[in-house]
């Protein structure tokens, strides 16, 4: 037979009387015009492949139990029999591609030929306006299936914590979604003043870089002069974080803030992410990273934080004659001056806390630093002028009456930066097998800044009773801390070069009395809601810790210290509760007491700390100030017996 006489489908349908059966049924029906042959057509079922083939995109003969494919195999063969939906049609995506052009050539052409004639009485220009806003929302609303069906697969988001800020055929709010370059709609205005509220009750007091009444009242303006929305997004995350309504939301809030900042550094050429509130939203990105223990992410960020604020010269607010290039516009007033030095001054401490753990080099270098440290939190709040003191001032030991309490940790922040390159910067002259030579020297020259720094502390930065900044709690905390540090480094060169025995009895002495005041400010401080302590008070603790553990491995039976190691231990289950951060030191310390006489505090929980509170006073405030005196006095008498060559490094500075 040749092919013009072959049946069409006689090659291509392995069933030839259900097909000659569908050409009668459909040249009868072309015949009559209506459908009555429709009612004799069996559609044939549509066969489901299995799991596996599907998997590996193999053809299924789709036989039950078993395909012929797994059969032969020998694997297990399972039918899904709900299929899965697909992605948009073939096109579908060019096609909104192109209509999201002719949105934006629409809003051109809005901004090139403004309705001019709108209020002359002719109705034309005022149709046409009104037209062109009707076709670009009717275009929005028709790209809605593919937009509802992107947010499925890229955003987790509840879809009820949000609602929109109009109804979907508003133009308002069509208009100001594009305006403000958003994705999805923002939570409702009821959880965003709820998260607000909890932001600067329970998180500012820590990370004080926002002007409160300023930042809220921005948010209800313009779209030119609200806040980045990654500096909002962060905000709420950090707290949804410390939210036990909202504690399911704070990783998304995240990703969200970390999704625009990223995106306004690829808008042209990067300018849109060099501002203020840029740099606050990536300092406050790194402190919640370093919250959540996204350790490699916050080292990232502190940088990231760290060269955006020398880009945009915080780091020179209160330098004179500075003739570099100045990024941002001279500060209305002193108060967006002061907003600027918290900025540099969150960014100073993030970076320094960021290389204590790691030993790795610091940004900021503190010959750099032209920036006053901040003044107190009511002068910020009321926008009262006030006179603070520069950092090399403050190292000299002048004007500490000014020293406000987060000019108190942003001070402890450069000491730990000072320790830093002590400990981690060699120096093939250090001769540290000297007791005159450079290592001791610098030893010696950092302790007497912490001691001086101990006496000298203006009243309103000392612990009492009634104690809630957490600022001042840590920068105690942070006082016996770096004491800790420096000297179990000494400890650990005295006994490396056998040096004599009373110089590392010292230093685990003053080791030991650090520990102990630590414990003794965590009781003094246990009416405070943890989620409001800084979130490196675990770090504080920990150390704290580390030395009751050395202590006691070596003196088992001292009760006191074993007191005070079950204290702090149970305290870290605490701060654990609201800061995550305090579980790795907590798994830390169980790694160092486990096969130990110390394992039993591993049992311990918060309930020790909360019963502790204010009803055990083991070292009382006199005598630790009495042993300061003491060490200060000691550490001058040794400065003051070497050579007037060597003694010029270390007693400058007093």
């Amino acid at each position: 037979m040749t092919d013009s006489n072959r049946p069409p489908h006689h090659l291509s349908d392995p069933h030839p009387s259900s097909s000659s059966q569908d050409l009668q049924i459909s040249s009868s029906t072309h015949e009559t015009g209506h459908s009555d042959a429709d009612s004799h057509y069996v559609p044939r079922p549509k066969r489901i492949a299995c799991v596996l083939c599907r998997r590996r995109k193999l053809r299924c003969d789709g036989k039950r139990p078993s395909c012929g494919t797994c059969s032969r195999l020998g694997h297990e063969c399972v039918f899904d029999e709900v299929r899965k939906k697909s992605g948009p049609k073939r096109g579908y995506v060019k096609q909104l591609e192109a209509r999201l052009a002719q949105v934006e050539n629409l809003l051109k052409n809005q901004k090139t030929n403004p309705p001019l004639d709108q209020g002359s009485g002719f109705p034309g220009a005022v149709t046409n306006h009104s037209t062109d806003i009707a076709e670009i929302l009717s275009i929005i609303n028709e790209s809605s299936e593919f937009q509802q069906h992107h947010d499925r697969i890229s955003d987790p988001f509840p879809a009820q914590a949000f609602q929109q800020a109009g109804p979907t055929n508003s133009p308002d709010y069509g208009m100001e979604m594009i305006s403000l370059g958003l994705e999805e709609p923002l939570p409702s205005q009821e959880i965003i003043d709820e998260l607000n509220e909890i932001y600067f009750e329970k998180i500012h007091p820590g990370i004080p870089i926002l002007h409160r009444p300023r930042l809220l009242a921005a948010m209800s303006l313009g779209p030119s002069t609200r806040p980045p929305l990654c500096l909002q997004y962060i905000m709420w995350s950090h707290a949804a974080s410390i939210s036990d309504k909202y504690s399911s939301l704070h990783s998304v809030f995240y990703e969200r803030a970390r999704k625009y900042a990223e995106a306004d550094e690829l808008k042209g050429l990067g300018e849109h992410a060099v501002s203020l509130g840029h740099c606050q939203a990536w300092v406050l990105i790194c402190t919640y990273e370093f919250k959540m223990m996204f350790f490699p992410r916050a080292w990232l960020s502190s940088g990231k934080a760290a060269r955006l604020a020398i880009m945009i010269g915080l780091n020179r607010v209160d330098g004179e004659g500075i003739d570099v290039k100045q990024t941002l516009t001279a500060a209305k007033d002193w108060n967006e001056k002061e907003e600027r030095r918290r900025v540099f001054w969150m960014a100073y401490c993030a970076d320094r806390f960021a290389s204590i753990g790691t030993g790795w080099p610091v940004v900021f270098d503190d010959r750099d630093v032209l920036t006053n440290l901040p003044a107190s939190e009511e002068a910020f709040l009321k926008n009262q002028p006030q006179e603070t003191v520069s950092l090399e001032a403050a190292h000299a030991g002048e004007g500490m009456p000014t020293l406000s309490a987060f000019g108190g940790v942003a001070f402890m922040a450069s000491i730990f930066g000072k320790n830093l390159a002590h400990l981690h910067r060699p120096n093939p002259h250090d001769d540290d097998h000297d007791l005159n030579g450079v290592y001791w020297q610098r030893h010696r020259s950092h302790d007497n800044i912490l001691l001086h720094f101990s006496l000298t502390m203006p009243s309103h930065l000392r612990l009492s009773v009634g104690t809630t900044d957490p600022n001042v709690i840590f920068c105690n905390m942070a006082i016996h801390t770096a004491t800790i540090c420096l000297h179990q480094a000494a400890i650990f060169k005295a006994e490396k070069n056998r040096m004599p025995g009373p110089i590392a009895t010292e230093s685990k002495r003053r080791c030991i009395l650090a520990a102990e005041q630590i414990s003794n400010i965590l009781r003094l401080s246990s009416h405070v809601d943890p989620s409001k302590m800084n979130v490196l008070t675990p770090f504080c603790v920990y150390v704290a810790a580390r030395v009751f553990v050395q202590y006691l491995k070596f003196r088992p039976d001292d009760s006191a210290a074993r007191s005070s190691l079950q204290f702090v231990f149970s305290a870290l289950h605490l701060l654990k509760t609201k800061n995550p951060l305090a579980e790795s030191f907590i798994f830390q310390l169980d790694l160092d007491t486990a096969g130990t006489v110390l394992s039993d505090f591993n049992q311990s929980k918060k309930a020790c700390f909360m019963r502790a509170g204010l009803q055990r006073d083991a070292v009382s405030a006199v005598p630790f100030f009495e042993t300061l005196r003491e060490s200060l006095c000691a550490n001058r008498l040794a400065l003051s017996r070497r050579s007037p060559r060597d003694a010029t490094p270390a007693t400058h500075l007093y």
